[in-house]
């Protein structure tokens, strides 16, 4: 279900230079991902599947989940990227131009989205904004002590965070983000209706089993803070009751003073924090010195934003990497 885009001026320019390099971060998946016992069977593939683009790695999978075998998806950021700050290729605009489905966060997550809409134009190309009918927080409803300085700079990478995008980290809004991407493949696909909703509906007990994992987990935790190095973990703070401090914003751009530092210094001094947690697709140099500086001990969260080709061959997907996530995040509040 492909189609040809791209018009002769575009086709020219990339002749003369060199076409560039495509961002191609996508590996097989491995067969312990792709095959569920679950999952209904069908008739063998007699249509070709859906090409369908996202922006960050817990759409590609539920969107992987819901539409199997009708569709081919790709991640366009690669791992170590950051979404808020990576800007596509030309040869990866044209790419998704191709395609079936373009299917972004939104919200302030992907900070090339509206230049690469533009671009689209009159392109029959469904575009997704998977959080649409979500509710956002904003970085005032983050923590209730004086360290949200994270979110004082939400214009200096020239985007607007003036509200956390990453409603993908919750289980419970994901289902939201699942029930868009089914309701988009059923548009493309109407002859799989069925299919897809069985998909889905499978996918939402296993998101609201994680649900569950987390205020089991939470119930029986000693503390109520936990401190990340970039402020991506809003929403697991107001679902289950915590109080998430960061170093840095919504964005690992948007940098802590050194007023700030010191007053997040002198807090993680008083309540003996034990642990930074960091995320393990990349690093942010603000928050490795902060570490050293009070002498604790760094974790790892998987930030479901990418994955790296070691994960995908190790069989990682959303929801083993949550379930990490949640022993992770269990041994800092304990």
């Amino acid at each position: 279900m492909k189609k040809v885009w791209g018009s002769v001026i575009v086709t020219l320019f990339l002749l003369i230079t060199g076409c560039g390099s495509a961002d191609e971060v996508t590996e097989e998946i491995s067969e312990e991902v792709l095959q569920d016992d679950r999952v209904l069977a069908s008739e063998p593939l007699d249509v070709e599947p859906l090409i369908i683009y996202t922006t960050i790695y817990a759409l590609e999978d539920f969107t992987e989940k819901i539409g199997r075998e009708f569709v081919q998806v790709e991640n366009i950021i690669p791992a170590g990227a950051d979404a808020h700050t990576y800007e596509p290729t030309i040869r990866s605009m044209i790419e998704i131009g191709d395609g079936d489905a373009f299917i972004y966060n939104g919200g302030g997550m992907e900070g090339f989205v509206e230049t690469l809409i533009d671009t689209m134009g009159e392109e029959d190309l469904l575009l997704v904004e998977a959080s649409e009918g979500i509710e956002f927080i904003g970085g005032g409803l983050e923590h209730d002590h004086d360290h949200s300085h994270s979110h004082d700079h939400s214009e200096e990478d020239g985007h607007s965070h003036d509200y956390d995008p990453h409603v993908f980290i919750d289980p419970v809004r994901s289902i939201t983000l699942a029930q868009n991407i089914k309701g988009a493949l059923i548009e493309l696909m109407p002859e799989e209706e069925e299919l897809f909703q069985a998909n889905f509906e499978m996918l939402k007990t296993d998101l609201e089993a994680l649900d569950q994992a987390f205020r089991d987990m939470v119930e029986k935790a000693e503390k109520g803070k936990f401190l990340v190095a970039h402020a991506g973990y809003t929403y697991w703070a107001e679902r289950y009751g915590l109080e998430q401090i960061s170093i840095t914003g919504f964005s690992p751009t948007n940098e802590p003073s050194y007023r700030q530092l010191e007053e997040l210094m002198a807090f993680a001094n008083e309540h003996e924090i034990e642990y930074v947690i960091f995320e393990k697709n990349y690093t942010i140099p603000i928050a490795e010195m902060f570490l050293n500086e009070v002498n604790a001990e760094p974790l790892h969260f998987y930030n479901l934003e990418a994955l790296t080709p070691e994960q995908r061959l190790e069989g990682k997907d959303y929801i083993k990497m949550m379930n990490e996530n949640i022993k992770t995040l269990e041994k800092a509040l304990n």
